[in-house]
């Protein structure tokens, strides 16, 4: 239409600019001292092009706009001055910002408008994260409600604010926090309280993104970002439906038979091949507990909606990794849900120790379908999603027998690190020891378990062939009790595989019980 301009076109140099938006924000800023008029009024408006610019109305002029304006009211607006946009944080992108005067002319048009009311512009988790992205632009962020932390107190300048740090899952998968303050971590409380919080999406609209001890956090602005729980908007509905569609690409994990979902759908990796992808990935990795991380840690939310979210240090034989199991997969490994282990606990007012239950976990073998997600980010330190465990052991084995273990160790010097037969074999050269050890070798790559057989057994051939003269102070073993305490130490490392010397037909097996007291 002639005489009205977009806002893209925006510039100092066109005279009397005459514009049709939507005020999509507007906030106020406090004035000093008591006067009952705000500093100024800052707003984002949007056209119907998707355009946005940012405007203000200075102390100046306020008492002149302050009851004319309103949010999410579309205007026709001419008049106005055209100034740079400079500042920390940035509303838009545009190299302008619009300054109204004592001409401007504001026209409010009727609500049947054309312009968009929200114009939500979202970021993706891996945007936020690519290195050298610019924090000075506020942005819009939607996510799934993860998590939710306990409220705290920020003391500042003689003064306490409240915040709250809740995480969003705004990627499949991929999980970034934000610290709300103030207002926010109320206006969060109180939508808590609505009983409506299972599956709630969230929605941060012109929110801060900050590096904070070398991770990407959000942070709200003090007064622009404005934040919407379960909203019924187009562009949320598409963000659901994006997580829907990834799930059915790769099918229905919690509806695939255990057997189909850990031997035949997803490929089998150690957890070192997991930190090689270069693509997103789900696949299946055979690990061991070794401890519960971020204790106390363990869940998130608050009142009946606690829910898990653990994350476990687990090891294979190639390298360790952190897995997180959240809150359906938790209950199923568990038999209990969130609440019924936190309750107790929390009538105690103790929640500093790990509960027994969890700490079980620890030592076992599980089977792990796990969820690859790839950052470009370098300070991101990946963990893996898990999407469905087990501890089946007929399954475990099946696994196995698909997916050959590669031995690739020194058997004295790595296999037995810290074991006391390490130490014996280091100083005795002892009759048959040698044998024993090449021919598990030997057994090992008659099943092409080890492509670096010969880079295994050299430490071997190297401490076997230690000096006759080379004697242990105080040590009084026959040969055959030697080698049967290596047996026993080879056993046990084999165990934490999920693996046996019974595995291997030609491989003599300890006797348990003829282990000598002093050892």
């Amino acid at each position: 239409m002639a005489g009205i301009h977009k806002i893209a076109d925006i510039n100092p140099t066109i005279d009397n600019l005459c514009v049709r938006i939507r005020v999509i924000r507007l906030w106020t800023l406090p004035s000093y001292g008591n006067s009952p008029l705000p500093y100024s009024i800052e707003m984002v408006w949007l056209d119907e092009d998707g355009g946005k610019i940012h405007a203000s109305v200075k102390k100046a002029f306020v008492s002149r706009f302050v009851n004319l304006l309103e949010e999410g009211i579309s205007y026709q607006i001419r008049y106005f001055g055209v100034g740079l946009n400079k500042g920390y944080f940035k509303t838009t992108h545009h190299e302008y910002v619009v300054n109204l005067n004592q001409r401007t002319d504001v026209h409010r048009l009727p609500e049947s408008s054309s312009i968009p009311r929200y114009g939500f512009k979202f970021v993706s988790f891996d945007t936020l994260n690519a290195p050298g992205y610019d924090c000075t632009y506020l942005v819009d962020v939607v996510g799934y409600l993860a998590g939710i932390g306990n409220e705290k107190t920020l003391e500042k300048d003689g003064k306490s604010t409240k915040y709250t740090v809740i995480e969003l899952e705004i990627d499949d998968g991929k999980i970034m926090e934000c610290a709300l303050f103030g207002n926010y971590a109320h206006e969060l409380n109180a939508f808590l309280g609505s009983g409506n919080k299972d599956g709630a999406v969230v929605v941060l609209q012109f929110v801060r993104v900050k590096l904070f001890n070398e991770k990407i956090v959000l942070q709200n602005s003090m007064y622009g970002t404005k934040m919407f729980f379960n909203l019924e908007d187009t562009t949320v509905i598409q963000f659901k439906n994006s997580f829907v569609r990834f799930e059915e690409s790769r099918g229905n994990i919690g509806g695939i038979p255990n057997e189909a979902a850990f031997l035949k759908i997803y490929q089998g990796k150690t957890i070192e091949q997991l930190k090689e992808f270069e693509t997103n990935s789900i696949c299946i990795v055979l690990a061991t507990i070794s401890h519960i991380m971020d204790t106390p840690d363990w869940w998130y939310g608050q009142c009946e909606c606690n829910r898990y979210r653990i994350k476990l240090g687990v090891i294979d034989d190639s390298d360790c990794a952190c897995f997180v199991v959240f809150d359906k997969e938790a209950k199923q490994v568990l038999g209990k849900s969130c609440v019924e282990i936190l309750d107790p606990l929390l009538l105690k007012g103790d929640l500093s120790d790990t509960p027994t239950l969890l700490l079980n976990l620890i030592d076992k073998t599980f089977l792990f379908i796990v969820e690859v997600q790839i950052s470009d980010n370098p300070h991101f330190s990946p963990s893996y999603k898990v999407k469905k465990m087990t501890d089946n052991v007929d399954l475990i084995n099946k696994f196995k027998e698909a997916h050959p273990i590669q031995i690739d160790v020194d058997y004295t010097g790595g296999l037995l690190p810290i074991s006391k037969t390490s130490s014996i074999i280091e100083g005795k050269k002892v009759k048959g020891a040698k044998n024993l050890l090449l021919e598990f070798s030997n057994e090992v790559a008659a099943n092409d378990e080890s492509e670096l057989l010969e880079n295994a057994i050299t430490p071997t051939k190297r401490l076997c062939s230690e000096s006759e003269e080379s004697k242990v102070e105080g040590l009084n073993m026959t040969d055959d009790e030697l080698k049967n305490l290596c047996l026993i130490e080879i056993e046990k490392i084999l165990n934490s595989n999920v693996r046996s010397l019974r595995d291997y037909q030609s491989m003599p097996y300890p006797e348990m019980s003829h282990i000598k007291q002093h050892i």
